[in-house]
């Protein structure tokens, strides 16, 4: 299967995607793929469904719930070669999009239009959070992190939301806090926003290796979306948002 305007794209967090395929890798998954299979996996009731239709719909796992010839190729890739396999599952999956947004240099405004078309319309911020994630952690467009990039007149009030809620700094009760930030701030880029969407509900807690996986992809998403600047360069957007 493909992601195509013709039928509901997936938009399950893409840390609950790549937890799986981490997984899958490292210990493999019971067979058939199945909900119960997910929830034993970590994946919570809430995500259950839409990660299970996503691993689908991105060509992971057939309509049978079991694994395809491209989740086999990742499981089996090289530890040097497991993120030009992710890459090239990537392009597979999201070959209609492809044709309309580059992964590599386009910001989110430029891969929320390429999914405009995409349904359901409600979920397209958490369709494009997806693919940003999908792609950030098969390595593409990181590199961006380290151009400057015209500032925003919002990117100081975001900038400072995103320091609030690193997970880093966070007391016990600090998915609530998440949640409660993404709430409050519409304009967090989709990519962060489907990533704080992943915690842990009501408190819960997780494995250290499901930490460490948020953790990895919250930093690339962090510089995804906000690059690191010199001190001038700061200043001159502020300058600019004043």
């Amino acid at each position: 299967m493909a992601v195509t305007a013709d039928k509901p794209a997936p938009y399950a967090p893409a840390s609950a995607i790549i937890d799986l395929v981490e997984r899958y890798r490292a210990r493999g998954l019971p067979t058939p793929v199945t909900a119960e299979v997910l929830t034993r996996a970590g994946i919570s009731d809430s995500l259950n469904s839409r990660t299970l239709y996503a691993l689908q719909v991105l060509g992971l796992i057939d309509d049978a719930g079991q694994p395809t010839p491209t989740f086999e190729a990742i499981r089996k890739a090289p530890e040097n070669e497991y993120k030009q396999r992710l890459v090239e599952w990537l392009n597979g999956a999201y070959a209609d999009a492809l044709k309309f947004v580059d992964p590599a240099t386009a910001d989110e405004i430029a891969v929320r239009d390429a999914f405009r078309n995409y349904t359901p319309i409600g979920q397209q911020p958490r369709m494009v959070s997806l693919f940003m994630g999908l792609y950030a952690a098969a390595g593409v467009g990181a590199e961006r992190a380290s151009q400057p990039r015209a500032p925003r007149t919002t990117s100081s009030k975001v900038r400072s939301t995103a320091q609030r809620t690193s997970p880093a700094k966070l007391s016990p009760g600090w998915t609530k806090i998440a949640r409660t930030q993404s709430n409050v701030t519409p304009d967090l880029p989709p990519a962060l926003a489907g990533l704080m969407a992943s915690l842990p509900q009501n408190g819960n807690g997780w494995t250290k290796e499901k930490r460490d996986q948020f953790v990895t992809l919250f930093g690339t998403a962090l510089d995804w979306c906000y690059p690191i600047l010199s001190q001038e360069e700061v200043d001159a957007a502020e300058d600019e948002a004043a």
